[in-house]
């Protein structure tokens, strides 16, 4: 015969694992997923680089910048971040390379966006134009 104590933790645990087992899941993020072109140009140069295009997630309402760089060893990081209405601005620093930047992004009503990147290094200054559409929606933004 079991013990009062060992009746009393199955009982506790039996009514945890029902309570658990039947609490709704947690709803999924809804995000905003954007097609974005950006072309790079390196001021002085004669040519621009290739354009490229990638898709990125979004919150609804923009908490920080656009990814513009995708190697994590650059190790970028933000240092400020403005949003206005219809506008969001920042500025940047970068480790490797040495960089400074800043960036701007104009919305053009809630399905499209224009906008720039410039990075300041010691060799270089580059500027990275872009526009973005709104293409869907998607779960987990960043």
């Amino acid at each position: 015969m079991a013990r009062p104590s060992q009746v009393s933790f199955r009982a506790l645990a039996a009514a945890s694992l029902v309570a658990f087992a039947s609490a709704p899941a947690a709803a999924q993020e809804q995000g905003i997923l954007w097609e974005t072109t950006a072309q790079a140009e390196i001021v002085g140069m004669p040519m621009k680089m290739p354009a490229y295009t990638a898709k990125s997630c979004s919150k609804e309402t923009w908490t920080k910048p656009p990814e513009t760089s995708g190697d994590s060893s650059q190790n970028c990081r933000t240092t400020s971040f403005d949003q206005t209405p219809g506008k969001i601005t920042w500025t940047m620093v970068c480790d490797s390379p040495p960089m400074t930047g800043d960036g701007e992004i104009t919305f053009n009503g809630t399905d499209a966006y224009s906008g720039f990147v410039n990075m300041n290094s010691e060799e270089m200054t580059m500027r990275v134009n872009m526009s973005g559409r709104k293409i869907g929606t998607c779960d987990n933004p960043e």
